[in-house]
């Protein structure tokens, strides 16, 4: 079985999405960072001016936006400056998409415990 074809199958195993054209970086991309199919709405509450060094200056304005279940988006939500809308799988119509960047774990990267 091909290395596609496994993320493919892991992939759907988790109920994610698979964008129509896939390559296989798009693949490996979401599934080291997707954790389930059911992404995050939310909305700016705050500034993102407030947390300036956080993944919150990924959200441009105070739109509803659609995260995909990951890091980046838990990490948004604890910085408690955005309204959680709900969590859906499907992306509703008229709501845009922040993509977990690919440099994401660079620029945000986890610290260790004890760490600051």
């Amino acid at each position: 079985m091909s290395e596609k074809a496994k993320l493919v199958k892991e992939l759907n195993k988790k109920g994610i999405e698979i964008p129509e054209g896939a390559k296989l970086a798009d693949l490996r991309h979401r599934a080291k960072h997707w954790l389930s199919c059911k992404g995050w709405l939310v909305r700016l509450a705050k500034p993102a001016s407030r947390k300036p060094n956080s993944p919150l200056s990924l959200i441009p304005d105070t739109n509803t936006y659609w995260l995909p279940d990951s890091r980046m988006a838990r990490d948004i939500i604890e910085t408690q400056l955005v309204f959680v809308l709900g969590r859906t799988p499907k992306v509703p119509k008229g709501t845009k998409v922040i993509e977990v960047p690919k440099d994401y774990n660079d620029k945000w990267p986890v610290l260790g415990l004890g760490e600051e």
